[in-house]
């Protein structure tokens, strides 16, 4: 009988505190720092042009192998970045690839809803890459 009054007093407190989830799609909530979404490749500013390399450390160390890369040479004997794709299928939002490049070139956005009814839909390539970037911390439910 004790434990009935008990917990009787605990749903009565309960009934009266505010709700700790909110009520989606209407109520948003603000992405915490640090968020793991979609990757974006990083463009330099002066140039505009992609900062990867083409080095393929990300592929490497991509537990799933969703990162496919293509390199090539240029005139210079420089290697360049041809072709970048990522199969979100597969991937798990680790952020090895991330953590392990070198030069920064690679970033998670706070974009996360990435539902899809097709598969097809989830495969990314160098450009579709770039332009997710318009997705920021506070302004990203507000587009």
């Amino acid at each position: 009988m004790l434990r009935i009054i008990k917990n009787f007093f605990i749903n009565l407190g309960n009934l009266f505190k505010k709700p700790r989830t909110v009520v989606y799609p209407k109520e948003k909530i603000i992405i915490p720092e640090g968020s793991r979404g979609l990757l974006h490749l990083k463009l330099d500013l002066d140039t505009l042009e992609i900062i990867c390399n083409g080095c393929g450390l990300c592929e490497k160390v991509c537990p799933e192998n969703c990162i496919n890369i293509k390199k090539s040479i240029d005139d210079k004997g420089r290697v360049f970045l041809e072709e970048f794709y990522i199969d979100l299928n597969k991937c798990i939002f680790c952020g090895s690839c991330v953590e392990f490049c070198k030069i920064g070139a690679i970033e998670m956005t706070y974009r996360y809803q990435l539902a899809e009814y097709k598969r097809r839909n989830l495969k990314f390539e160098k450009m579709d890459l770039i332009k997710q970037r318009d997705y920021t911390v506070r302004d990203f439910w507000f587009k």
